[in-house]
C-alpha cells in the first residue's frame, strides 16, 4: 500500500503548473546599435500580489514605502538571483551571466505588486537575444509584443518552445 501512495504522489508532482504570472515589460533605449542599460518592470499576478500586499504593506497605506522597498527586495526579489531573475541574455548565441541588478523598486499599481529595475552592460542589440522562462514551472513569464518599448532599432517579441517548457524572446533587427 504504502508503493502505491509513494508513487501516486510522485505522479501528482509530475503534473507542475505556474504558481505565480509574471508580466515582463522590458524598456531598452538603443543608440548606434548598442545598449548600455536594460530596464525591466515586472508586473505581478493579482492572487500572488495580494498575498505580497498582505505580508509587506505593514502601514497598509496601499504604497509601498522605502522600508517595504528594502524587505521587499531582500526578503522577495533577491531569491531570482539563484535562477538568473528567469531571464537568459544570449549574445551570439552564448547565454551570458545575468548581470547584476540596479535601481530596485517595487510599488503597486492596480492592485498589483510591480518589481522594476536595471541592468547594465555593454549590449550589441544586433547579436543579442533576451529570453524569459521558468523550466520548472512555477513561475509564468509573459513578454509579448505589445509590453516592448524599444527605441533606436526595431525588435520582436515571439513565443518560444523549448521542448519541455515555453518561453518568450526578443529579438533585434
Amino acid at each position: 500500500m504504502k508503493k502505491y501512495l509513494i508513487l501516486s504522489l510522485f505522479t501528482l508532482s509530475l503534473f507542475a503548473h505556474p504558481h505565480t504570472f509574471i508580466d515582463v515589460y522590458p524598456t531598452i533605449n538603443i543608440k548606434d546599435g548598442k545598449a548600455q542599460t536594460i530596464h525591466f518592470k515586472w508586473k505581478i499576478d493579482e492572487m500572488t500580489s495580494s498575498m505580497l500586499i498582505m505580508d509587506v504593506d505593514s502601514d497598509g497605506d496601499g504604497k509601498i514605502n522605502s522600508k517595504e522597498n528594502r524587505f521587499i527586495r531582500d526578503t522577495y526579489f533577491t531569491v531570482f538571483t539563484e535562477y538568473n531573475y528567469y531571464t537568459h541574455i544570449k549574445i551570439d548565441g552564448k547565454t551570458i551571466p545575468f548581470p547584476q541588478t540596479k535601481n530596485f523598486k517595487a510599488s503597486i499599481e492596480n492592485h498589483r505588486v510591480c518589481y522594476s529595475f536595471d541592468i547594465e552592460g555593454d549590449f550589441d542589440m544586433k547579436r543579442t537575444i533576451i529570453e524569459v522562462g521558468d523550466s520548472d514551472f512555477y513561475v509564468a513569464m509573459v513578454l509579448k509584443q505589445e509590453f516592448l518599448s524599444i527605441k533606436g532599432m526595431n525588435a520582436q517579441a515571439t513565443g518560444v518552445d523549448n521542448e519541455f517548457y515555453y518561453g518568450y524572446k526578443v529579438e533585434f533587427n
